[in-house]
């Protein structure tokens, strides 16, 4: 599932409130560049030094991740996109290519859970 919320959503609730329901979560905090944004996803989640920085590699690591979610007796995950208004305005189609991505892997991986937070 994937979701898009505004400037004003409060992100330390939407944390608490997947932790209480059980699922491993990672805030990503996203940049005003596509090529710091996918740094941080891999410092973030840890990527192997194979990381190609970029969407490709991004997709391929995240459906890594994703997979370790599909069996019921591992934790779902909530994946939180935090601060994407400043790639939006700088680079729109990195912001559109990077949803895209997102939406692929959570559409293919139900308990890989993504929140973009558009501020």
């Amino acid at each position: 599932m994937i979701r898009h919320l505004g400037p004003g959503a409060d992100v330390e609730a939407l944390v608490a409130a997947a932790l209480e329901q059980g699922r491993e979560v990672h805030v990503v905090r996203a940049a005003a560049t596509k090529e710091s944004t996918l740094a941080a996803f891999a410092d973030t989640l840890d990527f192997p030094a194979w990381y190609g920085a970029n969407l490709d590699a991004l997709a391929d690591c995240l459906g890594h991740l994703a997979r370790r979610t599909d069996p019921e007796d591992r934790p779902a995950w909530q994946l939180v996109v935090d601060g994407v208004a400043g790639l939006g305005r700088e680079d729109p189609r990195a912001l559109a290519g990077l949803c895209d991505v997102l939406r692929d892997i959570a559409a293919s991986h139900p308990r890989f859970h993504v929140t973009v937070v558009d501020r």
